[in-house]
């Protein structure tokens, strides 16, 4: 029995109601993370006022996702035609190259404030608000928190919804830019970068960690590297998260692989006891999921 364990789900479109029912009501589902990233056409404000109208019904936390210096597309494009838009502006040094989700890459020609020319476009449409990463011989982000992310954070404090997820924290000051808006502010640091692991391994505050496998692997080279930086996370927070590719064989399967079983297991036994679902885990998948997740800490 592994009755330490934890499992944080991420909640579906707030008009899904149906969805989110289903996840918030799950008696395996301790607190669930919204991804600030989805377009549901709602204002910070309104997805604030459901957000606490959520928490309060169900009587379970949730954790608002500030997606900090992660990079996202700024609006729909034809790299073919027109520039890439990101929310923040860059400089980089080349060679640099874009990593778009499902692990299409292009090759970054040209960049002017957060603009990028590409040598070739990728495979699949560039969509607004899609996440990406760059991988270059030198990256600067300029800025941290977003506007939305400012905004969430000022309607939240008003209405006493102070949990925060923070992507790609990398230094101190990070930090203090979420509690100067919020000083109630409970921060949880996404780690996602070498940056970030250079943080948690130079400091010694005392920090509230995530490893955000998906992003770190792939900004720390996609080599076993990765194993020794998930050893290093749980070791600097024993309350640590492990998140991304969880149950990851339910986007091609009907059934759980054998190797989502494995790395619940490794993980296990790393010493992380903090799960979290990926923004894909909702409906039947989260079903599947639960179930597999119960058989997991019953083992």
């Amino acid at each position: 029995m592994k009755n330490d364990c934890k499992l944080i789900g991420t909640l579906p479109s707030l008009h899904d109601k149906k969805s989110v029912h289903e996840m918030m009501s799950s008696d395996y589902i301790s607190e669930v993370r919204l991804n600030s990233g989805v377009n549901d056409l709602l204002t910070p404000e309104e997805v604030i006022e459901r957000i606490k109208v959520i928490e309060e019904m169900y009587k379970k936390t949730v954790w608002i996702d500030l997606k900090g210096r992660q990079l996202r597309v700024n609006a729909w494009a034809d790299p073919s035609y027109e520039a890439v838009e990101l929310n923040h502006e860059i400089e980089i040094e080349y060679p640099a190259k874009i990593i778009f989700r499902g692990s299409n890459s292009s090759n970054i020609m040209h960049t002017k404030g957060n603009k990028i020319v590409l040598d070739t476009p990728p495979e699949r449409a560039v969509g607004k608000g899609q996440s990406v990463n760059i991988i270059a011989k030198s990256l600067n982000i300029k800025g941290f928190l977003t506007p939305q992310d400012i905004e969430l954070i000022k309607h939240s404090k008003e209405l006493g919804l102070n949990n925060y997820m923070a992507s790609f924290v990398e230094n101190e000051e990070d930090l203090v830019e979420i509690l100067k808006l919020n000083k109630e502010a409970n921060i949880i640091c996404k780690i996602e970068s070498k940056n970030g692991m250079k943080f948690i391994n130079d400091t010694s505050l005392p920090l509230h960690l995530m490893a955000a496998r998906d992003d770190l692997y792939t900004e720390t080279g996609r080599n076993i590297l990765m194993l020794k930086q998930l050893r290093e996370i749980i070791k600097r927070d024993k309350d640590a998260i492990c998140a991304s590719r969880l149950f990851s064989s339910l986007n091609t399967s009907d059934y759980v692989s054998l190797s989502d079983y494995e790395d619940l297991e490794l993980m296990y036994s790393y010493g992380y006891r903090n799960y979290m679902l990926g923004d894909d885990i909702r409906g039947p998948k989260l079903v599947k999921a639960v179930n597999a997740w119960k058989e997991f800490i019953n083992e």
